[in-house]
Parts: C-alpha cells; structure tokens; sequence
C-alpha cells in the first residue's frame, strides 16, 4: 500500500472531523469533565508495600511473617552524645520513649529505660529494669547503673553493640508497631509522627543529636521532600512547554489549545486510573506526566506547523485543517504505536511500580494522541480565511529555516560515506562501556545527599551501632515445640554464626548485628545459674532447653514473642546491614538459602525485608530490562517492515534508532552510573521516542518519491516540510526533560542527563546517518522521472 493511498484514509477522517467538529468537541468535553472527577481519589504509593503482587513469593513470605510475629516495620530513634548513661541523656530517652508511645500504632518500647534484664537470686531469677525506680541523680549510682547494664564483654552480654555501643555514646531508642490497618496511610502516618517528635523544640539540644530510623520514616521523608520536587518538577515541564510553545508557534490559539489538550489528556488518564484504584507510584509519577506533556507539544506542533504550511499556500482553514490530517495524520499514528510498543513492553518486569509506569505513560501517550489529533485540526479550522501571498505560494508555504533545511538533504547526500563511517566508529567506542553498567539497588545512591533526610540516613550509616537497611530469616517446623529439640536449637546457633560471617552484615567492634531467641536463652541461663559467665550459653540438655524456652515465654514475654511463636516452632533471625550492594546481596541470597536447606531439612525458610526484595529486584531488573528492550526492538522492527512493506527497510530504520540507546549505555559506563529500577526506564523509552523522527522522515521520504521520482528531491520535500518540526520537537522534549538534571533527587538527575543525550542523540541520526543510510540503500527502488 503505498503513502499516498493511507493519506487519502486519514484526509477522509479529517473532513469528518472537520463536519462533525461541534459533536465531537462536546463529546471530548464531557469524557474529560468525568474522567477528572475520579482525581479527588488519586493516590500515590510509597515505599516498597506495593512492590509485589498477592501471588508473589516475597509478599507471601512476608504476610507469614506478620502473621506470626507482627508488623514487620518498625521506627527507631540513635542518639548519640558523650555518655547516654549520664543524667541529663536519660532523661531525654526516657522523655522520648514517652512521646514515642503516643504514635499510631505503638506497641512496645525499647530502650536503656525500658530494657529487661533476667538476674538470679535466691528463688531463682527475676527480671530486673534498671531504672524502674526513676534515674537516679548521684554519680555513683549512675556510674554503678552503667556497669550493671555494661557488665561482661559483647561476647557475653547481649546489650553491648547492639542497644548501645560499648564507649557508651550511642543508643537506640526502638519502638515495635502494631499492624497497620491500610500499609501505606499509616506507614506514612507513624513516621510523619516520629518526624514532629524530632523536630521539636522540646529535643533540640547541641548536647545530644538525634537521627530518625525505620521504614516509616523514610517514607514520610519521602513524602515530605520528594512529592514537592515531583511537583515542582512538572510545574517547571509545563512552563518550559508554554515558552517554547510561544517561540515557535508565535500565535494566541497555538499556544492555548496545545496546553489545554496536554492537560486534558494527562488528568483524563490519571482520573480514570484512579477510579479502578490505581495508585502512582512516587518515584516515578513524574515520568508519565513529563513524557505526556513532552509528546502532546511534539505532535502539536507537527500538526500545527503542517497547518500553517499549507495555510500560508491557500488561505483555507478547512482546507488546511483536512490537509494537515491527510499529510500528519498517518505519520504521527505510527509514531504513537511505536511509542506505546514501548513502553507497554515494562509488562515483562515483575515489579508493580515499573508495570504501573508502562501501562500509565502507554495511555498517556494513547490520550494525548487523540487529544491531539482530534482537537487541534477542528480548533484550528475555526476562523476567518484569507488570501495566500504570492511569495508562500511560489515557496509552497516554506519558510527560510525551511529552505535550509531543504539544503541540508543536498550536504548529508555528498557527505553520505563520512556520516556513516563517522557514525559506525562512536559506536563502536560506546560498546565496550555498555558492559562496565553495574545493577544496584541503593536508596542512599539513588536519592542522593541532597536532600536532607538522606544526609541523616548517610550518617547513620557510619555510626557505631548505626543501620539503614536490615532482613529477616524465618525458620517454620510443622511440628509443635519442634525447637525444644537441641539439634534443632543447635542448628539455629550455627545459622546466627553463619550469618554474621556474610559480606553484608553490620559488625560494632566484633561483634555482628544478628539476634535471635538464643540471646534471651543465653541471659536466661547465665540468671538462673548466678549470674556466671560460662553459663551464657543456650543449654544443649533437651529438657533444661525446654524449660528454658517455656520460662522465657512468660518471664520476657514481649521479647520472646518477637523472634519466636508461642509453639516452638517457628523462629525469627533479624540481621542489621552495614550497606547494600547488589552483587554481594545476590551473594548472600544465594549462599542463605543454600545454608537453609543444609541447616533445617524439612522446614520451610524464608527471608524477608530489604535484603531479599532489593536482591530480588536486582535480578528482576536484569531480566526485566532484557525483555522489555528486546520486545520493544523486535515489535518496533516489525511494525516498521509492515509500514514500509519492506523488511530491508524496516531494518535500516532500526538502525539510526539503536544508536541513541548504545550512546546513552555508553555515558551509563563511561560515567559509573548504575541500572537501578528508575533509570531502567529510559532505554525502551528512548527507543520508543527516537524512533518518531525516523518514522515521519521516512515516511515523507517515501510520499516524496512517489511524487518526484528521485530520492533527492524526495528528501529536500521531506527536509522542507519536517526538518524544522523535527528539530523543534526534540528540543522540546530535550528541554523538558532537562528539569530532572536540577533535581536534588539524584535518580531523576541522571534521568535527566540521560534522555537529553539520547534524544539528541537520536535527532541528530536522523539528520545524518537516516538520510545517509537511504541514500545509499535506496530502500523503496529505483529513481524515476516524474
């Protein structure tokens, strides 16, 4: 079928459009009025609660968990001054506790307060809180307090390095959480009440300092800093989008109607999705709405400058509006398909966030288009005619820009060789960088220090008893009071040990942060054999483990509860971070479950928390990325081969359109920037959006030789018509996404810097190696005169 015979379709649409133009405009008014009802119940997610689906292993994992032991997140306060054990600090972490108690859903406190400690005595043992009685004011007591809760060393004393650091300026004021009712809400909800107990006055102080802690608390973090920059971020998109608009269209209507179409359509789609319950997701609400308002301006203004093309050559707005459809239309549809093949290909990874994303920008894009294309012509019909000049007539309604752009198809014919020589080495330079991409997962890395709750969690990070990121291991037997069997008790020692030998497990001094049952075991035994060191150790006798465990039961219940169930058949490993790096997660993933099947045959093992979702996302991401690019690639190449009716020309228009997507894995390389689930995103979209330019060349091109019968002349008609459209949109888009470079959210930066690369990178294929590559191949035949 050749160009001609589809443009004659879409002319036939135009002057429907065009005789139907009130209906239809009442119609769109009315989708749009209903659809931006449904934003009173937008909703963005945060955290990592809706990561993974209900069927997903992790999410089953993890209700399992909370099923047994309770509400997985937790928030905590370090403080850190000369000596928490003086009088002035505890009092501070008694006040504290207090006011961390009133938080929504508070359960129990920990803290050098409120902290159990079994003691023997004459009828056995007691659990003693060493400042039940209030903090004393004498020194000696005080000092005598602090050798009590010091005593041993951290080999035998539990508390040391854990709750506080062995110098005795660091301690940890933790707090347990109940389950939460609606797990984002009031996630959000507890940190934001631990942020305002923090900030104030009441524990501002130059003596102490105070950092916040907890999943919650990030996430209120989050919302407090990254939600004004997400906004702030499309605020500054949308004014880019009315100066550009007014620069290059230069008219009242051209300008108004393109904005009012990039906002309809954009609030059309985020209404509807809020009506089926659609949550967005904070990290990457932004990128729909970017690329929708980026896209809008882009088929704006080729629809706008076709318009003004053949207006300034007839004086016929209907005309012109019907033309504009007939000449764009099918152009511009194509570039849309592609597009939504792209993005739609984010199906392929296993992450709610990054499907959430695809499918978002999809009918974004999908809604813009129609907005788009339906609205502009029949805006722009209205008016008054008037007589063409004789000079745009003559000129065929171009302008000087589009003169030379028209000399620009005669420099890239004569220069056809270097272009492609040119082009083939900066590949080739790009490739080897392409395979220096490392994966990692790192909120710290990914958000940046800008911002000032990620300075916090940085220096946490580097405190003595400091932790940002944390897991848990959960041991399930079938069988009631299957750990009062030693072998099995023994089996658990040997898996705490184990984990504190991994590459990413936090160590104070020598000690590794990994807790479990067998430290109450431990203090429990030592009180009731008085107080010895030697007895601090989890008895290996079945019937004193299994007195032992039912006393602790009921004598630490509180703490006991919280690493294991009442029956005795499910136990709990916590293990604090020291970082997080990717590869060495993988590591450690691999090498726990291998340890469980060796450890505890025939119970079933789970870890649960940042260790295994950021693992499992590393490895999602990588499968995820492969996928998507390829489905992208191959139902991109397939589509270009069904439009062009040519496989050889399918192919050769997948070539200008790889080049952008090596050249922005070349920069990743080059420059040490990691694929983490954010910037995985701009591939596939770059490749979506490259290969608008090379779609409307063509296309053009191909329309060109059936009227002028030589590749030559086809290209100058496709140079004079497009050129400028096609530079014009890519710096537009270039422009708008150039507002995350400013970011002081660091993932939005390098997304940022790595759109703009690649779409100008992709422009300037298209005015180089494209023209180059169909000069040279002649795709659709032989030249005739006409």
């Amino acid at each position: 079928m050749t160009v001609s015979t589809i443009n004659k379709f879409f002319g036939k649409i135009g002057r429907a459009q065009i005789k139907y133009r009130l209906p239809v405009l009442v119609v769109f008014l009315i989708l749009t009025i209903v659809c931006c009802l449904g934003l009173s119940k937008f909703e963005i997610a945060n955290g990592s609660e809706g990561w993974y689906g209900n069927a997903d292993k992790i999410k089953q994992d993890k209700d399992l968990y909370q099923s047994t032991f309770g509400n997985i997140s937790n928030v905590a306060v370090l403080l850190e001054a000369d000596d928490v054990f003086s009088e002035e600090i505890l009092t501070v972490i008694d006040r504290l506790g207090e006011r961390m108690m009133e938080i929504p859903f508070a359960d129990k406190l920990t803290s050098l307060i409120e902290v159990d400690i079994p003691v023997g005595n004459e009828e056995g043992f007691e659990v003693v809180k060493p400042y039940e009685q209030g903090i004393p004011s004498d020194k000696e007591e005080l000092a005598a307090k602090k050798a009590f809760i010091l005593r041993g060393t951290e080999k035998t004393n539990s508390l040391i390095n854990n709750l506080v650091s062995e110098d005795g300026r660091e301690t940890w004021i933790s707090l347990t959480l109940l389950p939460f009712e609606n797990a984002d809400d009031d996630s959000t909800a507890v940190g934001e009440a631990l942020y305002e107990i923090l900030s104030s006055d009441e524990f501002k102080s130059d003596k102490y300092k105070l950092y916040g802690s907890g999943m919650p608390y990030s996430d209120a973090m989050e919302d407090m800093y990254e939600i004004p920059d997400a906004i702030l971020r499309v605020l500054l998109a949308f004014a880019v989008m009315i100066v550009f608009l007014i620069v290059f269209v230069r008219t009242p209507f051209g300008v108004i109607i393109p904005s009012l179409t990039t906002i309809g359509a954009i609030a059309t789609v985020m209404g509807a999705m809020s009506y089926f319950g659609e949550k967005a997701d904070l990290s990457l609400v932004t990128l729909p709405v970017l690329l929708g308002i980026a896209l809008s301006i882009g088929y704006s203004i080729h629809y706008i400058n076709m318009f003004k093309l053949h207006f300034r050559q007839t004086g016929n707005r209907i005309e012109s509006a019907v033309k504009t459809v007939e000449e764009s239309g099918w152009s511009v549809f194509f570039t849309v398909l592609t597009t939504v093949a792209s993005l739609v290909s984010f199906i392929f990874v296993d992450m709610k966030p990054i499907s959430w994303m695809g499918k978002t920008a999809a009918l974004v894009v999908l809604a813009v288009y129609a907005y788009v294309a339906v609205l502009i012509p029949i805006c722009f019909s209205f008016g008054k005619n008037r007589l063409p000049k004789a000079s745009d007539v003559a000129e065929k309604g171009a302008g000087k820009i589009d003169l030379c752009f028209e000399k620009w198809a005669e420099t890239v014919k004569s220069k056809r060789w270097p272009v492609i020589v040119i082009t083939t080495a900066i590949v080739a330079l790009c490739i080897p960088f392409i395979f220096k991409i490392a994966i990692k997962i790192d909120m710290i890395e990914m958000s940046g220090t800008k911002l000032p709750h990620m300075i916090e969690e940085k220096e946490i990070i580097s405190k003595q008893i400091g932790s940002r990121y944390s897991y848990c291991t959960m041991i399930a037997y079938d069988d009631i009071d299957s750990f009062k069997q030693p072998e099995k008790m023994q089996a658990l020692e040997q898996f705490e040990d184990f984990l504190g030998t991994l590459n990413l497990t936090k160590k104070s001094g020598e000690k590794p942060h990994v807790s479990s049952v067998t430290a109450i075991l431990k203090e429990m035994n030592r009180a009731l054999n008085e107080g010895r060191e030697e007895y601090f150790t989890v008895p290996h006798e079945d019937y004193v483990l299994a007195q032992l465990l039912e006393l602790s039961s009921i004598d630490m219940n509180k703490d006991f509860t919280e690493v294991m169930d009442d029956e005795f058949r499910i136990a709990s490993v916590n293990v604090d971070m020291s970082n997080f790096e990717s590869e060495l997660a993988i590591a450690d993933v691999r090498a726990i479950n291998e340890k469980f099947e060796e450890l505890f045959p025939g119970a079933k093992c789970c870890i649960i928390g940042d260790m295994i979702e950021y693992a499992e996302m590393s490895s999602r991401m990588v499968r995820g990325e492969l996928k998507s690019f390829m489905f992208s690639f191959i139902v991109i190449a397939i589509m270009l081969i069904l439009a062009f009716s040519s496989i050889r020309t399918g192919l050769i228009g997948m070539i200008p359109n790889v080049v952008p997507v090596i050249l922005v894995g070349g920069v990743m390389g080059l420059f040490a920037l990691s694929l983490d689930f954010v910037t995985m995103t701009v591939m596939p979209i770059i490749l979506g959006i490259a290969v608008d330019d090379t779609i409307h060349l063509t296309t053009h091109l191909k329309y060109g030789l059936e009227k002028h019968g030589t590749y030559l002349g086809a290209m100058r008609a496709s140079f004079r018509e497009i050129g400028k459209s096609m530079f014009m949109t890519t710096f537009i888009l270039c422009s708008i996404f150039s507002v995350y470079i400013f970011s002081p959210i660091h993932y939005l930066c390098v997304i940022g810097v790595l759109s703009v690369t690649g779409l100008a990178g992709a422009l300037l294929a298209d005015y180089t190696i494209t023209p180059a590559l169909l000069y040279v191949v002649k795709p659709f035949g032989k030249e005739t005169e006409n």
